[in-house]
């Protein structure tokens, strides 16, 4: 690679850091910690996407592709890559799909889709713990309920029955749910960034579009702006999800894809909110 690329790839790399790090130093995180993931990530992704075909992957070779010593992949490699919270991904999962199965599902729909208020248990009829039994596989009924609880995605009224309230499974602030979620957006709109500039032509790759504003928006404009995206935008995510649920039909797979749409609102040449020293 000429230098002139390498250094419009570390440029534009530089770019999207900056908000990665401003995380990483508001909730205390050293570089010497991040630099420890960075290097299991270089040998992971050399050692499983860059393998030569026919030919086992050697840590000789991982390490000439990432820099590392031979010493530190096989490090890395012993400890899985210091990978964490495979099962944090698929509670989030679970609690996800169950929402969206609330609203879609006939059975805990009522007129014009709204979602049903169910008991928690009933022997004849839509239940809580039956919808959790549908869509989260082996999670406990009481587990799941606890958990929209807590981010207020749903209420219990009297007599064990339960009202859903958000469509949407968004964690509080700093929880390890929202930590993984926000690591999922940011790795599936990358992957799709990088799918893209790799593309062989024209009409390939994956849809990724922007819409900007040509001049300045004062608060009032900004304000607007924010309601019409957040209602246009969950109103697009909602149709496109009444979609999967309508044409996406079986018995899940193991190890097929997965595939899904963001939105997500930006602002550019905002500065981020300064910390309080002592």
């Amino acid at each position: 690679m000429a230098d002139s690329v390498k250094n419009e790839f570390l440029d534009a790399y530089r770019r999207f850091l900056r908000p990665l790090v401003r995380i990483l130093i508001r909730h205390g995180i050293a570089i010497g910690e991040f630099y420890e993931v960075v290097k299991a990530v270089y040998a992971e992704v050399a050692d499983t996407e860059f393998d030569l075909p026919d030919k086992a992957q050697s840590q000789s070779r991982v390490a000439i592709l990432t820099g590392l010593t031979r010493k530190e992949v096989a490090r890395l490699k012993a400890t899985d890559f210091g990978r964490v919270g495979d099962q944090r991904k698929k509670d989030i999962h679970r609690v996800a799909r169950v929402l969206d199965g609330w609203h879609t599902d006939p059975e805990y729909t009522g007129p014009y889709g709204m979602p049903l208020e169910v008991p928690f248990e009933s022997d004849s009829g839509p239940s809580f713990s039956e919808l959790v039994r549908r869509y989260s596989g082996d999670m406990a009924p009481r587990a799941m309920l606890d958990e929209l609880l807590r981010v207020e995605a749903a209420r219990e009224l009297h007599g064990e029955w339960i009202r859903v309230l958000s469509r949407a499974y968004i964690p509080e602030q700093l929880a390890p749910e929202a930590l993984q979620r926000m690591a999922r957006v940011v790795e599936n709109f990358l992957n799709t960034l990088e799918i893209n500039l790799h593309k062989e032509k024209v009409g390939s790759g994956r849809f990724e579009r922007i819409v900007l504003s040509d001049r300045g928006l004062n608060d009032e404009q900004m304000a607007m702006f924010d309601e019409v995206v957040r209602r246009r935008g969950q109103e697009l995510l909602e149709e496109l999800d009444d979609w999967l649920n309508s044409n996406i039909k079986g018995e899940e797979q193991e190890g097929t894809p997965i595939a899904g749409v963001g939105i997500f609102h930006f602002i550019e040449g905002e500065r981020a909110p300064r910390e309080n020293q002592d």
